[in-house]
């Protein structure tokens, strides 16, 4: 029997590029260890916390990839969140009341431009819309519990709801059967 190897070669990497991960990894948590325990040593505010937090966020925007569902708008998602939550970080540790201001805006803008990206790119996208899915449902219901409880509601949070059912009704109203099928796929009903 005459087998024939039909893969490629595979090509040796060199150590930087074979352990790259490992190596920012560790060059990221030198600097968080560092800023620690130079923030112990120190008197004064928890600076600290703002560089971890900074280097949270530029870990999870650049180096961090997804196991599961490796795409753009999982990854933009995932952005979002780490630096809504980045925000709210340095609002707590620096003061004011700025940072859930902020990350409202944030929030919306990376919805619309998310929304924008999945209706566009539908076809290709359809059965990546669970994480927009989640922040859209996020989005509404934070919107809708500071209605019941009556708090009183800044335009940013009113845009997110806003924001995040206009883009959950043009997803229904635009492509009804896909996204029925696909709700089916994910949820089983």
């Amino acid at each position: 029997m005459d087998v024939r190897i039909t893969y490629p070669e595979v090509k040796k990497k060199g150590f930087f590029r074979r352990n790259a991960h490992d190596l920012w990894r560790a060059l990221f948590t030198l600097a968080a260890y560092t800023c620690l325990i130079v923030d112990i040593l120190t008197p004064g505010i928890h600076w600290s916390l703002i560089v971890i937090g900074g280097l949270c966020v530029l870990w999870i925007a650049f180096l961090y990839r997804p196991q599961v569902e490796n795409t753009l708008i999982k990854k933009g998602c995932d952005v979002l969140v780490a630096v809504c939550l980045y925000l709210l970080l340095l609002e707590s540790v620096v003061g004011g009341e700025w940072g859930a201001f902020v990350a409202q805006i944030v929030y919306f803008g990376m919805l619309i431009l998310l929304g924008v990206y999945f209706l566009a790119y539908f076809r290709r996208q359809k059965r990546n819309f669970l994480p927009l899915f989640e922040l859209l449902l996020a989005g509404m219901a934070a919107t809708l519990i500071m209605l019941v409880l009556r708090v009183q509601l800044t335009w940013p949070m009113i845009v997110v709801g806003s924001v995040s059912l206009g883009i959950q009704l043009l997803m229904l109203v635009l492509y009804w059967k896909p996204m029925r099928l696909e709700y089916h796929k994910k949820f089983h009903v």
